[in-house]
Parts: C-alpha cells; sequence; structure tokens
C-alpha cells in the first residue's frame, strides 16, 4: 500500500515536469491552427499556449485524486468528493508556471524545473499523510502544507507577471488565494460544503482587493505585501470562526495585527 501511494506520487510528478518541459521547449501552435487527433484535424480555438497551463493544472489535480484513492480510508469509502485535494498541487504546479518563465538562463531555468517537481512530490506526500488526522504524521504532514501555502501565496503576490492586465492579474490573484485557502482551511476538519463557502468568499474578496491595488499607484513589492496581510487576515478570521472560536479578544488581536502590519508594510516598502 505505501509503495502504491509513492507509485502513483512518481507518476504525477513525471507527468508534471515532461508536460512543463514541453510548454517550455516546443512551440506551440497558436489559435486557429490545425491539430491532427486520431486521424482527424482540428481548428484550435485558443492558442495553445493557454490551454497547456490547463492541462498542467489536470495533471497536478488528477496525480493528487490518484494519490488520495491510494489511501485506506479512501478504499474503505471514508474520503468522498476527493477533488477538494486538488487544490493545494495546482497551486504549485500553477506558481511554477509563472516563475520558470522568469528564470535568467536555461540551468537556471532547469533547477527551477527540479526543484518544482521536488516541491510538488513533498506536497504529495505530504497530503497523503494528512488524511488521517489520528495518523501519527498528521501534525507534520499538516504543519507542511501550511507553510507551503503561505509561502506560494507570497511568491504569488509577489512576482505575478507585470505584463498582464489588471483584470487578469486580479483575477488570478483570487483563484489562487481560493484554492490555497480551500487547503488550510482542511486542517480546521471543518464541513466540505462550509470549506469551499469560505474560501469562495476568500478568493472573491483577494480578487477585488487585488483589482483596487493594481489600479492604484502603490508599488508592485507594497501592493503585494497587503494582499499577504490580507490574506493572512481572512485564513485567521475564517479558520476561527470555524471552530467556534471568534471572540472579541480574537477579533481585536487580529485587528492589532492587520494595523501594525499594514504600518510597517507603509514605512518599509517603496
Amino acid at each position: 500500500m505505501e509503495r502504491d501511494f509513492r507509485d502513483r506520487i512518481s507518476i504525477a510528478v513525471w507527468g508534471v515536469m515532461i508536460t512543463m518541459a514541453a510548454i517550455a521547449l516546443v512551440s506551440l501552435p497558436g489559435q486557429g491552427d490545425s491539430v491532427v487527433l486520431a486521424g482527424r484535424t482540428f481548428q484550435l480555438p485558443l492558442p495553445a499556449s493557454v490551454l497547456a497551463p490547463l492541462l498542467v493544472a489536470l495533471l497536478a489535480g488528477s496525480g493528487a485524486e490518484a494519490v488520495v484513492r491510494a489511501h485506506p480510508l479512501a478504499l474503505q469509502g471514508k474520503m468522498r468528493l476527493s477533488i477538494r485535494f486538488w487544490a493545494l498541487p495546482v497551486a504549485v504546479a500553477m506558481i511554477a508556471l509563472v516563475l520558470l518563465p522568469r528564470a535568467p538562463s536555461e540551468p537556471y531555468w532547469a533547477a527551477g524545473l527540479l526543484l518544482g517537481a521536488l516541491l510538488l512530490a513533498f506536497v504529495l506526500a505530504a497530503l497523503y499523510f494528512s488524511l488521517d488526522y489520528e495518523s501519527p504524521g498528521y501534525r507534520r504532514a499538516r504543519a507542511f502544507l501550511n507553510l507551503v501555502c503561505y509561502a506560494i501565496a507570497l511568491m504569488l503576490f509577489l512576482l505575478i507577471p507585470s505584463a498582464w492586465s489588471e483584470i487578469g492579474r486580479a483575477l488570478i490573484l483570487g483563484g489562487v488565494a481560493a484554492l490555497l485557502a480551500l487547503e488550510l482551511l482542511r486542517g480546521t476538519l471543518g464541513k466540505t460544503s462550509e470549506i469551499l463557502m469560505y474560501a469562495a468568499v476568500i478568493g472573491l474578496v483577494v480578487a477585488q482587493v487585488a483589482w483596487a491595488l493594481l489600479l492604484s499607484a502603490l508599488s508592485a513589492l507594497s501592493a503585494g505585501l497587503l494582499l499577504l496581510l490580507l490574506f493572512y487576515l481572512l485564513i485567521g478570521v475564517a479558520w476561527q470562526t470555524m471552530l467556534g472560536q471568534l471572540t472579541r479578544r480574537v477579533l481585536l488581536e487580529f485587528s492589532l495585527v492587520g494595523m501594525a502590519g499594514l504600518a510597517l508594510v507603509l514605512i518599509l516598502a517603496p
């Protein structure tokens, strides 16, 4: 059983790596170009450069699905709606697609691809051990997944390409924020429907605030740090709410943290 889930991680990681390498090294067809599949010719309604990230996301998500289905709880029929576990692996794959084109040279690009693959492998392994909160490795796996979520949020908020339109960047930021929130709030062990609702609200708020910040005169660093602070506060409030521990004292603590963080960003960031 243990070897089975490791084999599935290996297949998923290799699939994502090969696809990412193909996207970077192969000249992809554009909109309206003809593609032959199974002896039939099709015309692409969108450029392949737009469709390729969707393929990477599906590969990362299906890899997470395969790993989850190898868990004993899933084999016993106790793991429903496994698509909710796609969130962080898909976010890891998407941030790799954003960052790899920024590599200054081919060796850096290859090293970045390898690091992305290793991170995806560790995330899938931690995901497996986080499925059973009574297992010995649950706390370590949960802590690692939380750390990766906030690290990805930081990189995304700071490094998303400025060449994209403001609305496009805002939608990407909101979408990935929702995915990360989905994984972070899974640690509350709350109801799936409730987690999905809070994650969607967090993603929507981040997208709206991101759009406003991107249209303002703030520097990219200031806007990114403010979005990270907002994301952290939203996750904290949602977490305490789902645990039934959102009191006046907790709200006061979050307010003080928010004001202190806002002051630091406005003072220190350009």
